[in-house]
Parts: structure tokens; sequence; C-alpha cells
């Protein structure tokens, strides 16, 4: 595929502010900026036009407009630092210090500091320079609507930490979007029962028989990134009167809120405005009960056949995800053995000692998001790397940051709001069929138990 001049744009934008994000102490060096760029475009080379060559110096040399030796002035009067550049962190030392300026810069009284004022000015001159047709990049928000860039630094660890705190998004198959929506390419090899591969198939011919040829066939899944929206409030004596206290509140609690979140819609999700949950999955299979038994109950026989049905280059990665209300049923089950049994689920040191939190030698997820026992979704097995997770590129860049005085105006309270951008499908479109046996899936669930 040829570039273009478009192309270059969103690449170089790309780049740079990749760059900023992972940049460890906070500045990057204009010098250093286009020699990186220029070294990342280097594979690229070969394929531009004379012309298209000198487009990309062109980009590459309107880095130079970007905030240079003395940007940070407003911060360090005498520049005894000597950084040169946009601050990753804004040039604040914690999360709760940039917000005491958002709620302050939504004051008209009262005015943000130095260093806020600057934060405001870099970016909005990085937006001039990278802007590309459609593609924003360090986008500011809009301030009279109380929108604000959250500084990289702080966005890129209220991810991590959310998920860090998710129970499955780590597991998921993450993709980097640039852009708002992108199709995800898969072969369509679904069922074995006439071709391989959508359409492709080998044949015994005899020597002069003709041959037959085939092909196979794609498909795409459709990403499309959507808000997910986290508010925090504060009281304005706890803004005014205690930073310490409002760390822990905007980093520790909202990146508990976005894993919640995050869990809620990879399991429930309906794909509407929101990611499509596995339990939503055109995929998924579901294990009929056994004949004659008892509603709210799980069986030994249940697990082994929902075994079965998971697709076998599925298996080393797959595992449980449950209610926590099913373990008694779990910590009880045995194997039936003619007119007698044994236990199927046994802890580590009996009832004194931990028990193993894993079923046919794969791990147990307990999560709320489940349903509860007896119903479909309360215990599951996924392989979660065939679920595809869109995500703004840039290391969390596109998170928002803004204020309101007045959603809590009676309470005396501030209302932080924070907005990231993502989407998740199951990478399947459906289910497997064997050449011989039942179907398989990577997502398998247990029938209602009524």
């Amino acid at each position: 595929m040829e570039l273009t001049k478009k192309d270059l744009e969103i690449l170089v934008a790309g780049i740079v502010t990749q760059v900023i994000g992972d940049s460890k102490d906070g500045f990057i060096k204009q010098s250093e900026l286009k020699d990186i760029v220029r070294s990342e475009m280097t594979p690229l080379m070969t394929e531009m036009t004379k012309s298209l060559k000198k487009d990309f110096e062109t980009e590459v040399e309107k880095l130079s407009k970007l905030p240079g030796q003395n940007g940070d002035k407003d911060i360090d009067p005498d520049n005894k630092n000597k950084k040169v550049g946009l601050a990753s962190n804004g040039g604040y030392d914690c999360l709760a210090d940039f917000a005491k300026d958002v709620y302050r810069a939504g004051r008209e009284a009262v005015d943000p500091s130095p260093r806020f004022h600057k934060w405001i000015a870099d970016i909005k001159s990085y937006n001039e320079v990278l802007k590309t047709a459609g593609t924003p990049t360090l986008e500011i928000g809009d301030p009279e609507q109380g929108g604000y860039l959250t500084p990289a630094e702080f966005s890129k660890n209220m991810l991590e930490k959310g998920f860090e705190n998710s129970n499955f998004i780590n597991k998921c198959t993450k993709i980097p979007m640039a852009i708002n929506q992108i199709g995800i390419p898969f072969q369509k090899d679904f069922d074995h029962t006439s071709y391989l591969h959508g359409a492709m198939m080998a044949y015994w011919l005899d020597e002069k028989a003709a041959k037959q040829a085939t092909k196979p066939k794609f498909g795409k899944v459709t990403l499309r990134l959507n808000k997910l929206v986290v508010l925090v409030f504060s009281t304005d004596e706890l803004l005014e009167d205690s930073i310490i206290s409002m760390e822990p509140l905007l980093q520790g609690k909202s990146a508990d809120v976005i894993a919640w979140k995050i869990d809620q819609a990879l399991m429930r999700g309906t794909g509407a405005g929101q990611p499509q949950g596995i339990l939503n999955a055109a995929c998924r299979i579901t294990v009929p009960k056994e004949a004659g038994q008892p509603a709210a109950t799980i069986v030994y026989n249940n697990i082994t056949k929902m075994y079965s049905r998971m697709y076998p280059q599925c298996l080393p990665k797959s595992v449980f995800v449950a209610n926590l209300n099913i373990f008694p049923q779990i910590a009880s089950m045995s194997l039936p053995v003619g007119t007698g049994g044994s236990a199927a689920y046994l802890p580590a040191n009996g009832l004194s000692g931990k028990p193993y939190d894993t079923l046919m030698g794969k791990p147990i997820l307990w999560t709320e998001h489940a349903s509860t026992l007896g119903t479909v979704g309360d215990i599951l097995l996924v392989d979660w790397s065939q679920y595809l997770v869109g995500l703004k590129s840039g290391r969390g860049a596109g998170i928002q940051y803004a204020t309101s005085i007045h959603l809590k105006f009676d309470y005396d309270q501030t209302a932080f709001r924070f907005v990231m951008r993502l989407d998740g499908q199951p990478w399947w479109p459906t289910f497997f069929t064997p050449h011989h046996g039942s179907t398989q899936s990577p997502i398998v669930e247990l029938a209602t138990r009524a």
C-alpha cells in the first residue's frame, strides 16, 4: 500500500505522542525527538517517493515549533534544571496537585498556578503542530466545560493500576487504536465438515486427474472506541486543606472503579456503546444440565462436559470464571464411582489450610460479575486470549479530566470526571464445528439448573 502525506502526519503524530508518554524523566529534547521519529520511520523510507520524503522532512521540522529551550521557565524561572520540552507529569508531583489546579480553574475568583498555565499552553502548542485531519493527538478537551488532558504520567499510572486490579483485561489480546475504529482480521475456519479455512481442502488425485483450486476466506471484527466515565466526589474542604488525602482518592479508588467497570463489561457488556461481554458472545457454547439434576447445583459431570467443549488449542490458556457463591458446590463435589464416589475437589491442607483455587487443573477467577448459583453464567470456562480489547493508543493517551462545582453544589462537593476510551469483542464470530465430534469454543458456559 502506497503511503500518503496524511499517513505521514498520522504516523509522526503517533510516534511523538508515544515518546512523550514513555519519557522517563518527564521531558524530551527536540533534537532527541527528531532523531527518534526519523529512526522509527526508517523502515518505511524505501516506500516513499522523492516528494513524500520531502513532506516527511517538513513534518519533522514542525517539531521545532514545540515547547522548546525556555518552555519551562514559568515553573523554573532560573531554568536551573535545563529541562526542555513537554513534561509528561505536567510539572506536578502528584495527581492531587493537578486536581487542585483544575478545581481552581473552574472558579473565576481563584487563579491556578503558573505550572497549570504552562501545561495548558504546551498542550495547545503540541495540538497546533501535530493536529492532523480527523486524528487529534493530545486532546486538551474543552476548558470552558471544565475538561483538561490528564498529564501522561498520571493517566498511565491510573490505567496500569486499574488493569492490575482487573481479573480479565491483562489476559485479553490488547489492540492499540490510534483512530476511533479499526477492523481486526480473522480466518474463517469454524467448520471442518466440508472445508478448512473457509474454502480450502486437499484432495487425493489420480496421476492425470484435474486439480481443484481452493483459497482461504477471511472476515474481520470491528472495534469502535467507547467512553468509560469515572466520577469521583470530593468535599471542597478536602481539596483546599488536604492534598495528601486527595491522592489515594483520585488514584486508588478511581483505579478500583475502572477495574470493576471493565470486568463488568467484559463479562456482561451488550456491545451497544460498550464492549460486548462473553455472556453475550455469539461463539459461546452452553452445556446442558444433567438429566434429573437438582436446581441450583453443580455436579462433576457438568465440569467434565464443559472441559470437553473447549477448543483444544485454547485449553492451555483457559480459566474458570465463577461467582463465589458456587464454592460450596465445588468444595463438596464428588466423582461418581458405582454406588459410592470420591472427592473431586480437595483443599491443600483440609479445612485448616488454604484450598486450591483450581478445577481440572485450571485456575478459578472469582468475580461478582458472574451469575448467581443455578443460572447461566455462574461458572464458565474461558480462553481470554481470544477476546480483543481495543485501547486508545499511547499508553493511556486520550484520558480527559474534568471538574464540576455544580453537580453537588448543595453538598459543597466537587465532582471529578475521568474519561477513557476502549472497546472489546470476542475474536470468534461463531463456535467451531469439527469434522467429527461436538462443537467447540473458547467460551463455554453451563445451562440454567432450575
